[in-house]
């Protein structure tokens, strides 16, 4: 029987590290408390843009421990489990279940070129591996694998796969998805600025990251949409954010988060190389836009 994916609204959640680098627990537990206080359906651990593919295993478990241990029983967890190879993937589904996980988030990682046979082989295993819903993640700029319309119909033998997060770029896949598949799939717009056309298009979640001190603007913004993306008040909020997310479409979400952190007292330090920092020039427009939003400190 295929598992049902209720929807709604769920927080990726950046990795919080130190002045020395290292993950930063103690404000982890803080940055998850301050966002499931500002109503999200669930929070998001450990994926691509929580920083995943740059934390150890030891510091994978610490993450996972660290946002389980907070979030149970209070909102939804959704973990990435996401690896090159079957193999270690299976391993994080385990664990990730074992720690309270209520979801996976599984984009399919390439080191060599892989088919789709290959790509639906490894989900499959992963179902087999894990009783917890899986939600396919179409990421298609790091993995170089696209989960094109017509291969994501092809998934839905796997009843395991509950939903889909697409983040392909073109937020027409949703209505194409929607098309083909009609409703074996909960649908999961990908990006901040994708989300007013993503509700039109028939998504029914949204998956971003926050900070709280954006997290309230957010959050009024998706239940507008998940009411009615054609109103006149859908359409304002979104109008209203769209400086902030093009801002994060031009530099990066993990980088302009944590800029935004540094504003406030839940500081989530700086990301980890390779990805860069923002410049000079960034930060003060950052900081521009949200001043205009008039947004203060939780």
């Amino acid at each position: 029987m295929t598992i049902r994916d209720p929807g709604g609204l769920y927080s990726y959640l950046a990795t919080p590290y130190d002045a020395a680098g290292r993950v930063d627990t103690e404000i982890l537990e803080e940055y998850v408390r301050r966002i499931i206080a500002a109503g999200v359906t669930g929070v998001t651990c450990i994926a691509s843009t929580c920083e995943g593919p740059y934390l150890t295993d030891a510091e994978r478990t610490e993450v996972l421990r660290t946002v389980c241990r907070t979030a149970s029983g209070k909102v939804a967890i959704n973990v990435g489990i996401g690896a090159i190879s079957t193999h270690q993937a299976t391993i994080h589904a385990r664990q990730a279940e074992d720690l309270g996980a209520t979801s996976l988030m599984v984009e399919f990682q390439q080191y060599f070129p892989a088919s789709f046979d290959a790509a639906y082989t490894h989900y499959q295993a992963i179902a087999d591996a894990s009783s917890v819903p899986i939600r396919l993640y179409n990421l298609t700029l790091p993995t170089h694998f696209d989960f094109t319309p017509d291969r994501i119909l092809a998934m839905s033998s796997i009843d395991r796969i509950a939903s889909v997060k697409e983040a392909s770029n073109d937020v027409s896949r949703l209505r194409d998805i929607r098309m083909l598949c009609g409703d074996r799939y909960t649908l999961y717009c990908g990006f901040h600025y994708q989300a007013l056309d993503g509700f039109r298009l028939g998504a029914q979640g949204w998956e971003v990251m926050m900070h709280p001190l954006i997290a309230d603007r957010l959050t009024a913004l998706y239940r507008t949409l998940a009411d009615d993306p054609w109103s006149e008040a859908a359409a304002r909020r979104y109008g209203e954010l769209q400086p902030l997310f093009h801002f994060f479409k031009q530099y990066g979400v993990p980088q302009s988060i944590k800029e935004i952190s540094a504003r406030t007292d839940l500081r989530l330090g700086a990301v980890r190389a390779p990805l860069p920092t923002l410049a000079p020039a960034a930060k003060h427009r950052l900081h521009a836009i949200i001043e205009a939003l008039d947004m203060t400190e939780q």
